[in-house]
C-alpha cells in the first residue's frame, strides 16, 4: 500500500482578454503560488516540486495559510488536476472528500441521488444497493428520501450528502477539512462516523486549519507555503515550527498596530482581569473561567501567565485584547495570574486567586 508524489508541479494559465495585457513586473502580490511566464504566457505555479511517500498506516496532515496549495495538492492526488511536471503514484484508487453536495441532481429524489452519487464515485450497482439501508438510517430523512431534493432544507441535503459520501470504505482517502453536517443533534453522529471513516482507510491525507485535530489524527505533516514545501516530517515538529512562525507574525502585526495606535493608560478602577465560576449547563462541565478586557486601551495581543505557590511561572494562554480561558482543575488558592501586553511585555494587571 503506497501513495507517492514525486516532484509534483502544477501550473495554471492566467486567463486574460486581448485588451488586458499582463504586467509581470507589477504582479508582486500574494497569490496561491508563484507567477511566471511559460512560452511567454502568464501562469501561476500552484505547486512547486512537491515530493513525499506514504505507506500503510500513514496519516499526513497539510498545513499552510489560505492559498498555500493544500486543496490543489489534494485534487492532484485524486487525479482531478493533472501534473505539469512530476507524477503521483498509488497502488489503489484515491478517494477524496471535498464538496460533499457536489454532483446532486435537485430534481431527482433522495434515493435516486444515492444511486447517482455512488455511480459517480465508481461503485457498482450491487455495492450501492447494499449500502442504501445504512445510508437511509444514518441520514434519518425517512419519507423525504422519496421526494425531490429541491424540497430539502440545506441541513437535510447535508445529512444525505454526508451519509452517502461516508458509506463506502476507502483504502486511500484525502480530505479537505473535517466535515460538519446538519444540526447540533446530528454532530455527534458526524464525529463518530468521521472517526471510523478516517481510521478504516489505510492511508489518509487531510488538510486542516485545526492544528489540535492534526496533532491527534496524523503522524506526519507537510507545511506548504506559496505552493512549495516548507517542512515535511513528524507532526509535532512541523506544527511547532508552523505555530511559532504564526505567533511571530501575529506579534509583528500587533507591534505595527501599536505604533499606529499607542496603548492608552488604563485608569486604576478598570477591572482588566477576573475569574468567575461557570455553571454546568448540560453541554459542558462547570469550572472556573479566566477573563480579561483591555481592548479599549489599544491592546491587541496579550498573554496570561500564572505563578504557582511553588514560585514557578508558566504561560496559560495567549489571545487578543478581550477574551476568556477555561481553567482546569489545577487551579489552586494562592496562584497569581499576570496579564502581559505582547507588544512590549508590560504587565497590565495581576490577579491572585481567590481574588
Amino acid at each position: 500500500m503506497h501513495l507517492e508524489a514525486s516532484n509534483l508541479t502544477i501550473d495554471f494559465p492566467v486567463r486574460k482578454g486581448p485588451k488586458d495585457p499582463f504586467d509581470f513586473d507589477s504582479a508582486n502580490i500574494e497569490t496561491g503560488g508563484t507567477i511566471l511566464a511559460i512560452d511567454g504566457k502568464p501562469h501561476v505555479r500552484a505547486l512547486d516540486d512537491i515530493s513525499f511517500a506514504l505507506g500503510a498506516g500513514d496519516r499526513l496532515g497539510l498545513v499552510g495559510h489560505n492559498g498555500s496549495g493544500k486543496s490543489t495538492l489534494l485534487r492532484a492526488l485524486c487525479g482531478i488536476y493533472h501534473p505539469s511536471h512530476g507524477e503521483v503514484r498509488s497502488d489503489h484508487p484515491v478517494s477524496g472528500i471535498f464538496n460533499v453536495q457536489l454532483g446532486f441532481r435537485i430534481e431527482a429524489s433522495g434515493y435516486r441521488n444515492i444511486l447517482l452519487k455512488g455511480l459517480v464515485a465508481g461503485r457498482s450497482r450491487p455495492e450501492i444497493e447494499a449500502a442504501v439501508p445504512g445510508i437511509a438510517e444514518f441520514a434519518g430523512l425517512g419519507p423525504y428520501l422519496h421526494m425531490p431534493m429541491h424540497t430539502y432544507s440545506q441541513g437535510m441535503a447535508m445529512r444525505l450528502a454526508f451519509a452517502i459520501t461516508t458509506a463506502f470504505a476507502n483504502h486511500i482517502l484525502v480530505m479537505d477539512e473535517w466535515i460538519g453536517a446538519g444540526d447540533a443533534n446530528f454532530q455527534n453522529k458526524v464525529v463518530e462516523r468521521m472517526d471510523s471513516f478516517f481510521e478504516s482507510a489505510d492511508i489518509c491525507v487531510i488538510a486542516s486549519h485545526n492544528n489540535r485535530l492534526l496533532r491527534q489524527m496524523t503522524n506526519q505533516c507537510l507545511w506548504l507555503d506559496g505552493g512549495k514545501a516548507r517542512a515535511l516530517g513528524p507532526t509535532a515538529d512541523v506544527l511547532d515550527a508552523y505555530e511559532a512562525e504564526a505567533t511571530a507574525l501575529r506579534l509583528k502585526i500587533a507591534r505595527q498596530a501599536a505604533l499606529d495606535r499607542p496603548r492608552i493608560a488604563m485608569p486604576p478602577e478598570h477591572r482588566a482581569m477576573w475569574i468567575y465560576q461557570e455553571a454546568d449547563n448540560g453541554q459542558r462541565a462547570s469550572g472556573h473561567v479566566l477573563a480579561w478586557d483591555v481592548a479599549e486601551f489599544n491592546v491587541t495581543s496579550v498573554s496570561v501567565t500564572v505563578q504557582k505557590s511553588s514560585g514557578a511561572e508558566q504561560t496559560v494562554c495567549t489571545g487578543r485584547g478581550t477574551g476568556t480561558k477555561l481553567i482546569g482543575p489545577w487551579l489552586q488558592p494562592g496562584m497569581t495570574f499576570a496579564l502581559h501586553d505582547n507588544v512590549d511585555g508590560m504587565v497590565l494587571a495581576r490577579l491572585e486567586f481567590p481574588g
